[in-house]
Order: C-alpha cells, then sequence, then structure tokens
C-alpha cells in the first residue's frame, strides 16, 4: 500500500470510530461496516465494531464470528475473551467450547476469565470429555489454584455427575468461600445426595441465600418436604427461588393447599412464581382453578413463559373448554411466550382433546424442529380420532427421520391399531417394541394388546402374553380378558382368568358374576349357579350401581 493511501485513510478512522460508538442498533453497525470496506484499506475499526456487536441479541453471533474472522491479527486474548464470553452468555455453549478448542490451537494463551467461561459451557451441556481436556490445560498452564478456575471445575465435574472429581477438586482448594461450598453442596443436591449435602451444610459457618436454597431445593425436588418445608422455616432471608422450589415440591407431592400457602407468603411473585403456581394446580387437577390463575396472570400483566401457558393448556385439555382453548391458541399466536417443542405439544393434545384434530395437524404441520413426544402427541391425536393408518402412517415418518419410539410411541401405535382392528400389524408392533427397541411392556401396553387380541377372538394368543408379562398385568387387565372369554364364549378360558382373577381380587362380586354369565350363555346352569352360591356364601356384596344424575 502507497504511503499517500496510507494517509488518506487516517482522518477516516476516528470518524467511524465515532459512528460506531453512537450506533444503537445492529442495521447501523452494518451501515458503518459498509463504509469501512469501502473506505478504508486497513481494518483497523473492525475491532471495535466487533466489540459493540456482542452488545446486541444472540442471533447476530454469526456476524460477530464472521467481523472476527476478518481480523487479520487474532491473537488478542480480549478478543477471544469478549467473543467466547458472548456464546455463554446467550447459550451457545457448544460454539463456545469450539471456540476455546481454535484459540488453543493458534497459540493465544488463555487467562483465568476464559477457563472459568468455557468449563462453564462444559457444565450446561454438559460434556464430560470436553471438561477434562480443559482441565489438563489448567494443570499444564499453571491455572490449578486459582479460586476462580478451580469453583469453575469443581461446578464442572459436579454438574457432568462425576461427583468424586468435583470432591477431589474440592478438597484440595484453600481458602474455599462460600461460592465454592455452595457448587459443591449443589452438586450433590442435583445427585439427590442429600446426606452428603446436609453434612457439607452443617459444616459451612457462613451461608448466603443462595447456600439455603440450594438445601431447599434439594430436598424440595427429592421429595422430602419435610425437610425441606424445616429448612425453609429457618431460613433467614427467602427469595422467588425458594418459593417456586416449595411450590413446585408442594405440587409434585399433591399437597396443593400448602403449595398455595407458600404462594400468598411469597412477598415478590416473578413470573416464575406465578407459573409454579399454576403448574401446581393444574398437575393436581385444579383445572378451574389452573385457568382462574392464567387469566389473573393476564390481567395483571404477569410475564406468561412457556411453563405457565402449558400448565394452562393442560388445564383446558382436561376440561375439554373448547372457546377457552381458542384463547390459549391465539394468545400462543400473539406470541405470548417462547413456541416451543413443549408449547406445540401441549397445543397438539388439547385441540385434540376438544374435537379439533385438525387445528392439530395444522400445529404440528408448523414445527420447524420435531422431536420424540411431538411425533407421539400426533400419532395419539390421529388414534382417538379414528385415523388409524394415518397415526401408523406418521409413525413410519417418524422411524424415517431418524426418531427411537419411546413407550409412550408405542402405546399411541398399539391404541390406533386397536381401534382399526389390525390385529396382525398390531402385534407386529408389539414384538417390535420388545425384541427391536428393547422396550420392556407396561400395563398400558398390555391393556391395549389384549383389548385388540380380545375383540378379534384371539384370547389363547392374548392368554399366553399376559402369562408371560411377569405379573405386570393388572385386574383390570385380566378383567377385560374375561370379558372377551364371555363375548367369544370361551369357557375354558374364562375358567383360567378367573381363577386368576378370584386370587387378585377375592372379593369383587364382579369377577364372579361375569363367570357366572359365561357359564349361563353356554346353558351350562348348574355350574352359574354354583358360582352364585359361592358369592353368597363368602358373603362377598356387589356393588349397586350408581348415576350422576
Amino acid at each position: 500500500m502507497s504511503r499517500r493511501t496510507r494517509h488518506q485513510d487516517q482522518p477516516a478512522i476516528p470518524l467511524l470510530k465515532h459512528y460506531l460508538q453512537i450506533s444503537d442498533s445492529v442495521d447501523q453497525l452494518k451501515q458503518s461496516h459498509a463504509l469501512i470496506l469501502k473506505t478504508l484499506t486497513e481494518p483497523d475499526p473492525h475491532q471495535c465494531l466487533l466489540i459493540k456487536l456482542l452488545g446486541f441479541p444472540s442471533e447476530n453471533l454469526h456476524y460477530a464470528r464472521h467481523l472476527f474472522d476478518q481480523i487479520p491479527n487474532r491473537k488478542t486474548q480480549f478478543l477471544w475473551a469478549s467473543l467466547i464470553l458472548a456464546h455463554v452468555a446467550h447459550g451457545h455453549f457448544i460454539r463456545c467450547i469450539s471456540l476455546h478448542a481454535r484459540m488453543h490451537r493458534v497459540g493465544v494463551s488463555p487467562s483465568a476469565f476464559i477457563f472459568s467461561s468455557v468449563l462453564n459451557a462444559c457444565a450446561r451441556v454438559p460434556v464430560l470429555l470436553e471438561g477434562k481436556q480443559v482441565h489438563t490445560r489448567v494443570l499444564n498452564l499453571g491455572f490449578l489454584g486459582n479460586r476462580i478456575v478451580d469453583t469453575a471445575l469443581l461446578d464442572m465435574y459436579a454438574k457432568s455427575g462425576a461427583i468424586s472429581d468435583a470432591r477431589n477438586i474440592f478438597d484440595g482448594m484453600g481458602g474455599k468461600d462460600v461460592v465454592t461450598w455452595t457448587a459443591m453442596i449443589r452438586g450433590y443436591a442435583k445427585l439427590r445426595m442429600m446426606k452428603d449435602a446436609q453434612q457439607l451444610f452443617d459444616a459451612l459457618e457462613t451461608r448466603n441465600d443462595m447456600s439455603w436454597t440450594t438445601m431447599v431445593a434439594g430436598y424440595a425436588n427429592c421429595g422430602d418436604m419435610n425437610a425441606a418445608g424445616e429448612l425453609y422455616g429457618k431460613m433467614p432471608g427467602k427469595n422467588c427461588v425458594t418459593w417456586v422450589a416449595m411450590i413446585a415440591g408442594y405440587g409434585r407431592i399433591g399437597d396443593v393447599i400448602k403449595a398455595k400457602r407458600v404462594f400468598d407468603e411469597a412477598q415478590v411473585k416473578d413470573a416464575a412464581c406465578w407459573a409454579a403456581m399454576l403448574s401446581c394446580y393444574a398437575q393436581n387437577g385444579y383445572a378451574m382453578e389452573a385457568l382462574e390463575m392464567y387469566r389473573e396472570m393476564r390481567k395483571l400483566r404477569v410475564k406468561i413463559n412457556d411453563v405457565a401457558v402449558v400448565a394452562a393448556i393442560s388445564a383446558c385439555t382436561q376440561l375439554a373448554d373448547i372457546k377457552m382453548a381458542n384463547e390459549l391458541a391465539v394468545h400462543v399466536e400473539e406470541t405470548c411466550c417462547s413456541r416451543t417443542n413443549l408449547v406445540s405439544g401441549a397445543l397438539i393434545n388439547m385441540h385434540s382433546r376438544c374435537g379439533n384434530i385438525d387445528r392439530a395437524q395444522n400445529e404440528f404441520k408448523k414445527m420447524k424442529v420435531k422431536d420424540v413426544i411431538s411425533y407421539s402427541s400426533m400419532i395419539r391425536a390421529l388414534s382417538d380420532h379414528g385415523k388409524a393408518l394415518e397415526a401408523l402412517d406418521l409413525f413410519q415418518e417418524m422411524l424415517k427421520d431418524g426418531f427411537k419410539p419411546n413407550r409412550i410411541t408405542f402405546v399411541s401405535v398399539l391404541s390406533a391399531c386397536s381401534h382399526a382392528g389390525l390385529v396382525e400389524e398390531g402385534f407386529g408392533y408389539f414384538s417390535r417394541m420388545t425384541e427391536t427397541f428393547g422396550i420392556e411392556p407396561s400395563i398400558e401396553h398390555y391393556s391395549t394388546i389384549i383389548d385388540l387380541l380380545g375383540r378379534a377372538g384371539q384370547l389363547e394368543k392374548a392368554y399366553d402374553i399376559m402369562m408371560s408379562s411377569q405379573g405386570t398385568c393388572d385386574a383390570g387387565v385380566w378383567g377385560a380378558l374375561l370379558g372377551a372369554c364371555r363375548v367369544h364364549g370361551n369357557v375354558e378360558l374364562g375358567e383360567m382368568v378367573a381363577r386368576k382373577l378370584f386370587a387378585i381380587e377375592p372379593n369383587n362380586a364382579g369377577n364372579y358374576m361375569l363367570l357366572a354369565s359365561i357359564y349361563a350363555s353356554a346353558n351350562r346352569w348348574e355350574e352359574a349357579e354354583e358360582v352364585k352360591r359361592l358369592v353368597s356364601e363368602r358373603g362377598i356384596r356387589k356393588l349397586p350401581g350408581s348415576s350422576c344424575i
């Protein structure tokens, strides 16, 4: 480059830097970038442009990396640190790890700050192997012993489930502060090792809000609400995280009254606190209360997150409230929350339950990234609406897309076969479930396949499946097979099934009456009378019928 060109560029650089400083949008930054490319022959302001850009939302990180690659001398530690931190801050953890590896390859020396950031990313994924590789670099470069790095290492191992490695780091640290102790306690709590967590907590002399919250939330997540409640009562300064943990914990054990009491006590109710109480109502069958709370949240302009909207949709599904279903669908369209797969799956179930299979299918088609849960929900919806063949076609599409079906998927598939009377197909899917995908049948699977075979009159095959269930089948499934024996007049098998039922439910008069009906249908009146006499002698009483009118 000529001396004159360099000289001509010099006055432009301060002016362009000024433009960068006053830019308050990505579009303005891009205009400045275009001016840089047209005006300057040296990329000096690119660094300023990059740092400014990293302060904007995460969707611009791709553009930030593009700018970074245009900087000729990328050996500045500060630039790498800024880019890595931006990726961690916006949840791009995998990219952060790859950036750190790239930095290592080009020979840029890391700092304690960079190590803590990349270890945080490894913990959040989590990826233990990459975390151990970073640990090796920490050792080689002499950063072990730095409290920030050591705490990040401990946290990475704890969140990755390598609790012994985390404890080794903890025991080797000198001058541990409350943050370090809390990280170790959190590691034990995450793995439900509350005895170890309690021992550390008891040994911790100076506790802060986070250490108290970690213990309360740990016990609540384990379902030990007595221990959680005891600590909660002693906690000097409660916060939103604690209130959410307690509400969610009581919700899991079905204690809605105590959950509501905690909610009412909460001095500051944030969006998470409202969502936790709303979920508590919905998951425990308090659908009306859940929807009332949802309406109150909107009235008070509380931010509706995806947890809250899924709970409201679940409550609406329980009530099959078509009007409210339409309102919720509109709210989601208005972007009241992020349209996650969880939200879309809940909408599919709601539309299906409210009788609108077309809207359920439209919601499924709108999903940009589908998963096994969304496929299973749609298969179930099609099956429930008598579209068995479409449900099975969708199942094949799911397999082609590389998704591995789970237990819920096969319940829906078997249900579709049962509704359509596809006996051979249903039996084939049941076999594939166990042999190809290694899924042990649950009571729902047995119930569905027995219903299918029973309707088709293949009672012996149904009996063989139940005998191989190793005690999984309950009285309801055996009762369904006994009912099928009555429909198809199979007295011999009916007797065998009845004996099983009498052992499981010796005082259920309905089973005896069903066997008597089987005998009567075959004109074996003496055996029918004998069964009735047996009921009378044993003092078994048939429950009277009732009506909801």
